[in-house]
């Protein structure tokens, strides 16, 4: 199998840095565009299977990309991933036909990012699946990084970027490290991933081992540490406030429990690109279909009575992140319809409820209704032409590839 390639642009170091090393190990090539005026040579060169952009507020370079992209017969087809700050759903929707097929606003749940990008690309990527809640919380220059549950590797790869990005925002300059393992009960096989927590801890910039503090109440942890020389002079303690003495000037209050409560555990919030929590973490996330609708551009109504041409429709598109709604019913599809909700409609007019030109006729008389592609088996020549005359934009004739079928609805968006 060919390896897959993905044009990585993004202006953030740390940002750019993870999201190579978790694709490379995957087996995908990652090709980097540090600035956008060399991400449409790069582009060109290499014809990538994926490019993920990277976009800031002032998107003025990422939007010019984009509008190239659109122009070069070779690249439109390319699909794109996005990450930005939120915007509004129309905003969202208008970026379909540039060929963007997911946007994930920031922070990112990178569960469900990185299964969009295995999805579309064809080549699952390796998530670990050990249960763990890792958070980070900043008072100060004192940041407290707390495990729950368990050690998860892919967690703990995101931490190091996610406390350089803390460290760098907010120019700390002697950070103090305080990891709480107080929940976890961890024994010798635990320690492979104690180790390579510490490690990306350390590897953060400005953290000196001195100042990086573990609270934990199982003896194993304490051991570790002390049979591992890279480690010297990190301390492990069973309680917070033995810890304070070395971490806080204790000279502004007498009290410890005072201490603990205002000035460390009242954490200040930051704003952040990276969410160490995902989507799976929320036990109240049971519905999967959520999950895939995260960052979901392009949403399409397939309108057809024959069940089965229509999950093959719908298979077609959900390839590319597309989220599409099956009718079976012109009637029921033309009770939920609202301007906004779509911003494709695929549409069999040959309907078994005769609805097929009812829906043409109320789309053509809504204002700002998306754009129409008739697909119909044998449709006649006088029929085509009464489907144009309502407003359809474009037809085909079933059955029709899928690479067709999704060029074809593409095409229409970008009108």
């Amino acid at each position: 199998m060919d390896m897959k390639t993905v044009l990585l642009i993004d202006s953030h170091p740390l940002f750019r840095d993870f999201l190579k090393q978790k694709l490379s190990d995957d087996n995908i090539e990652v090709i980097l565009a540090q600035e956008n005026r060399d991400a449409y040579t790069k582009m060109v060169s290499s014809h990538p299977n994926l490019i993920i952009l990277d976009m800031e507020d002032n998107n003025i370079g990422e939007m010019e990309f984009l509008e190239k992209k659109e122009q070069d017969p070779n690249a439109l087809d390319i699909p794109v991933v996005i990450t930005g700050p939120e915007i509004d759903k129309t905003q969202i929707a208008s970026l379909a036909k540039y060929g963007v097929i997911k946007y994930f606003t920031k922070p990112i749940q990178f569960d469900v990012f990185f299964e969009a990008i295995g999805s579309v690309l064809y080549n699952p990527i390796s998530m670990d699946s050990t249960p763990s809640i890792l958070d980070i919380h900043r008072n100060n220059n004192i940041i407290f990084i707390e495990i729950a549950l368990g050690l998860n590797r892919d967690k703990i790869a995101l931490l190091q970027y996610k406390l350089s990005e803390v460290i760098e925002k907010e120019q700390i300059e002697n950070p103090k490290i305080i990891i709480m393992l107080t929940n976890l009960e961890l024994t010798f096989v635990d320690g492979y991933n104690l180790e390579f927590l510490i490690d990306n801890v350390m590897a953060c910039p400005r953290v000196k081992t001195k100042n990086i503090k573990l609270l934990s109440l199982s003896t194993f942890v304490k051991d570790f540490l002390d049979g591992h020389k890279d480690y010297d002079g990190i301390e492990c303690a069973t309680k917070l406030s033995r810890m304070l003495d070395s971490i806080v000037d204790t000279s502004l209050t007498s009290d410890v429990s005072d201490l603990i409560t205002n000035r460390i555990l009242s954490s200040n919030d930051d704003e952040s690109s990276i969410k160490t929590r995902f989507y799976s973490d929320n036990t109240n996330n049971e519905n999967n279909g959520l999950k895939k609708d995260i960052g979901t551009v392009l949403n399409i109504a397939i309108i057809d009575s024959n069940i089965q041409i229509s999950q093959l429709t719908k298979n077609s598109f959900v390839s590319i992140g597309a989220k599409c709604t099956m009718y079976s019913s012109g009637t029921k599809f033309l009770e939920e319809f609202t301007p906004d909700k779509f911003n494709l409609i695929i549409l069999d007019v040959q309907l078994t409820d005769s609805s097929g030109f009812t829906i043409l006729e109320t789309l053509h008389r809504t204002p700002k209704a998306p754009p129409i592609l008739i697909y119909s088996l044998n449709l006649q020549r006088d029929l085509i032409i009464k489907a144009l005359s309502l407003g359809a934009n474009s037809y085909l004739i079933k059955p029709q590839k899928s690479n067709i079928l999704v060029k074809k609805s593409l095409a229409l968006l970008r009108g």
